[in-house]
């Protein structure tokens, strides 16, 4: 756990260091599994669908964009962390943040609209530091685990692959909840998702549609969205 605190704080360094031994860890799972010669060659697509039949955990960093009418926006670029529950069944956590979303409305002096951003990307950068000096000065997981408990609560995933060989597909259902803190209204946001995900190698493209609960500055209650996501990810790690 330790170790995936010091990571995610470095997301893209984390990207990086994953692949390899990973590489060369579903290459000896492969052999074992399947009994193959380990000098056999893999081609890089049945290589990471393997991988994604024993994955333990996933990261992922990616951008959601949803954009209706003129000066409407709901921008989020975050990182999510994931987790094994079941055979092809991930629950993932959005452990960083960074959500803008528009206001064209008295709130705003700007006739184009301005944009609101939401306090997670502060609350989460809070727990991370917190998470890093309790684990490496005070050798203690109990804020990594309330951290990675909170941010589940707040914004889940799940996640089930259809389909793992060559080119993954998967489908997700979930929830994104945020408060508008520092902006006029104090606005809370909450909006449920259905994605379908398509994998190529550590590139993913999702198809999303989304349902809003509440008024939240343009996002309207009841207003239903189709966006499209790019991620980069998920890299995994089968321990």
């Amino acid at each position: 756990m330790r170790k995936f605190v010091c990571l995610l704080i470095l997301v893209s360094s984390f990207l990086f260091a994953e692949t390899l031994p990973v590489a060369d860890a579903m290459e000896g799972t492969r052999v074992e599994m399947e009994g193959e010669d380990s000098s056999r060659s893999v081609g890089l697509f049945e290589r990471y669908s393997d991988g994604l039949k024993i994955a333990k955990h996933m990261t992922s960093i990616g951008m959601n964009i949803s954009i209706w009418e003129r000066h409407h926006e709901d921008y989020n670029l975050n990182a999510d962390y994931g987790r094994w529950l079941a055979k092809g069944l991930y629950l993932s956590s959005e452990l960083f943040s960074f959500h803008m979303l528009s206001d064209v409305g008295d709130s705003c002096t700007n006739s184009r609209g301005c944009a609101r951003i939401g306090a997670g990307i502060a609350m989460n950068g809070v727990l991370a530091m917190a998470a890093f000096v309790d684990s490496w000065i005070f050798d203690s997981d109990k804020i990594t685990y309330f951290w990675f408990g909170l941010a589940t609560l707040l914004n889940p995933t799940f996640e089930f692959f259809v389909v793992r060989k060559y080119i993954p597909v998967s489908i997700g259902l979930g929830y994104n909840t945020d408060w508008f803190a520092f902006s006029p209204g104090h606005k809370f946001y909450l909006r449920a998702h259905g994605d379908l995900n398509l994998n190529i190698l550590f590139v993913r493209i999702a198809a999303s549609y989304s349902y809003s609960f509440l008024d939240t500055y343009d996002l309207k209650k009841g207003s239903k969205k189709f966006y499209l996501k790019l991620i980069w990810g998920p890299v995994y790690s089968a321990f």
